[in-house]
């Protein structure tokens, strides 16, 4: 019988985040008697505990801004040399996959990946200059690019983008079709009455994900329609910001914060309708898993087109006000419809997905 392949996947945490969600659910669909993950992150995370129930291991490591650039560098090389059972590591830290990777191949290990999950990152000059002079180690180091789309792979790897593979982000879709019992259910915790408008936003309280402008377009919203909530699923540094801003235009009482939830699947299914209006993006799951419930998309034009399965996904200019978005959302046809057939035949499933990077870990190995 083969020998179980180990393989240590590199990035911030185990939250319940898009990348985050994306290996959870290859993780439970790969066959573990021949593959298993592990992690080397910077914090601990909400999925930690099913990790490790699967047989998977989770190491805790500082993040390169908390010890500097030196110290982290012997951090990984003490790691590595001290974990020489590893022979593919799949790190997903966008440009710090630059110098993660260095080292991983100065310690010889054979196998190492590099996979971009976003199109863009926040400007900082000398965060810039930093994480543009790791990106640069990348191509150097890495023996495979992977991306979850074409945006993704061209922003990341560069010139060298043409060398990356697609691996669309997956999903246990069974797990986020709509439930008419797990709507009521979800509208009686949170009061919510029947012919409330809900809008949605899962994702990270960062700059990237753009809540200023999420918060103005839903104040346009719901002057014009009071009937209406908006649901904001997360966490993250810019939530106490988010939150005094909400309380400054008097709509305390129509936004609800739910934080951090194991059961988000659930929360789409109140959804009327998801607004995403990210400076940048990859290709961002929660916009498949919403449209495997069923739901309509207003969305910034900057995210990738390969987004739109259902055909039903509108991009808007973030160079529109505010309004224009809110007018664009009240006047379009918002009743949910099936779009999973579509889904699968995109290739979102993470059964078969799962599969596939099982396939290509043992292979890749095996070539080495």
């Amino acid at each position: 019988m083969q020998e179980t392949i180990r393989v240590l996947h590199v990035l911030r945490s185990m939250n319940c985040g898009g990348i985050e969600n994306f290996i959870m659910n290859l993780y439970r669909n790969i066959d573990k008697q021949k593959i298993q993950f592990d992690f080397l992150v910077n914090d601990s995370g909400v999925f930690d505990e099913e990790i490790k129930k699967m047989g998977g291991l989770v190491y805790i490591m500082p993040h390169v801004t908390k010890v500097g650039h030196f110290k982290y560098v012997n951090l990984l090389d003490n790691f590595f040399k001290n974990h020489k059972e590893y022979k593919i590591i799949h790190s997903h830290i966008n440009q710090i996959s630059g110098i993660i990777l260095e080292r991983v191949k100065k310690c010889g290990i054979p196998v190492r990946i590099s996979h971009s999950h976003i199109s863009s990152s926040p400007k900082g000059t000398i965060q810039k200059i930093y994480k543009n002079y790791l990106g640069g180690k990348i191509y150097k180091n890495a023996t495979n690019l992977l991306a979850c789309s074409d945006l993704a792979a061209k922003w990341l790897f560069k010139k060298h983008f043409n060398d990356a593979q697609i691996i669309p982000n997956c999903i246990e879709i069974d797990r986020f079709k709509y439930s008419k019992t797990i709507d009521e259910e979800i509208r009686n915790l949170f009061k919510i009455e029947r012919d409330t408008f809900v809008i949605g936003h899962v994702g990270r309280f960062c700059l990237q994900k753009n809540h200023d402008f999420l918060i103005e377009i839903f104040y346009e919203i719901q002057k014009q329609k009071e009937n209406s909530r908006l649901i904001l699923c997360g966490d993250g540094s810019l939530k106490l910001k988010i939150t005094r801003k909400i309380n400054e235009l008097g709509i305390e009482d129509k936004v609800i914060l739910i934080g951090v939830r194991k059961d988000i699947n659930k929360i789409y299914s109140v959804f009327n309708t998801i607004v995403f209006p990210s400076f940048f993006e990859g290709l961002p799951l929660t916009l498949i898993e919403g449209q495997i419930n069923g739901l309509n998309i207003f969305c910034s034009n900057t995210i990738s087109q390969q987004v739109n399965i259902s055909k039903k996904v509108e991009f808007i200019s973030l160079k529109k006000s505010s309004l224009c978005w809110a007018n664009a959302i009240l006047s379009s046809n918002c009743e949910r419809e099936d779009y999973i057939d579509k889904i699968i035949k995109a290739g979102y499933d993470a059964k078969t997905s799962a599969y596939k990077i099982q396939e290509f870990y043992i292979k890749t190995l095996n070539n080495k």
